[in-house]
């Protein structure tokens, strides 16, 4: 079969490899969406690497699925605690190699529907994660920092669940899209923030209310310089939010058919690395690839 492998510095490569063996069940990749973190991992990710993990595929008896490629145990005091995502056992992969190839094992998959169109897999764990996130948050008005396409997801959900939305984007086109998607235009005071891009980290803690709530649920690799003087003066709470938890994909494939999906931008995988150009220069709102 053939993966992406990463290299030195980051390069990535399309070479051939042995179909996975061993525990889990096998799965044919249909598409693999290229997330934010993957785009991060490109230079620091070990060489042999293969990532991906947004996964909409195949079992070898016909079943479409996704994959839950993390799972934590469950039954820990973290866990116990809603902290799934920094529970040990959720560092171990539960898929291998990763995404970015044509087959795969998978030790927990999540069956799709049948009425899902086509490709709708692959947004499965980012909602999953979005939802998840969303339980930190208090209820009323909320900005969404970030207007790409998992800012896009973050309006319509928080929009569907009662909250008030607002966003921001230096994009204008991508501003314009989350207000068509039911934020709001103006700059209010906000109760909470959601950051999906750290530019506009700052001007969101000085919109937050005295006790607002600022969840971080992006971040780059690299120190990302903040005033925490609004912090401070306003007794604000910073908390994070990194994945999801098994139980949150049935929820995502209930809500995922209902949403306004951002446009995919599907190659196939030997154009590995025009697609992450494409990404980093904000020409595609979601990149996938499709073996």
């Amino acid at each position: 079969m053939r993966a992406v492998v990463l290299g030195a510095g980051g390069r990535c490569e399309l070479v051939e490899l042995p179909v996975p063996d061993g525990d889990g069940e096998l799965v044919r990749v249909r598409a693999c969406g290229l997330c934010g973190s993957d785009v991060e991992k490109l230079g620091s990710a070990g060489p042999g690497s293969i990532l991906g993990h947004e996964v909409e595929g195949e079992t070898a008896d016909g079943r479409r699925v996704t994959v839950v490629h993390r799972v934590p145990c469950g039954a820990c005091e973290r866990c116990r605690n809603g902290h799934e995502s920094t529970c040990e056992e959720f560092a171990l992969p539960r898929i291998r190699p990763g995404g970015f190839a044509e087959q795969l094992r998978a030790t927990h998959v999540v069956a799709l529907p049948d009425t899902l169109p086509e490709g709708d897999g692959v947004w499965v764990e980012p909602v999953a994660c979005i939802l998840r996130a969303e339980l930190r948050l208090p209820a009323g008005r909320v900005l969404v920092v970030g207007c790409g396409a998992i800012g896009q997801l973050w309006v319509q959900v928080l929009a569907r669940h009662g909250h008030e939305v607002w966003a921001s984007d230096p994009r204008p086109e991508r501003l314009a899209r989350a207000r068509e998607l039911g934020a709001a235009d103006g700059d209010e005071p906000v109760d909470a923030a959601v950051i999906t891009a750290a530019a506009g980290l700052d001007e969101a803690l000085e919109r937050l209310e005295p006790g607002g709530t600022a969840l971080v649920f992006a971040a780059p690799p690299r120190p990302v310089p903040t005033a925490l003087s609004a912090v401070y003066r306003k007794e604000l709470v910073v908390v994070g939010s990194r994945s999801a938890a098994p139980a949150f994909f049935a929820r995502a494939i209930e809500l995922v058919p209902s949403l306004e999906l951002p446009a995919q931008t599907r190659l196939p995988l030997d154009r590995f690395a025009e697609g992450v150009q494409l990404y980093r220069r904000g020409e595609a709102l979601k990149v996938v690839f499709a073996p």
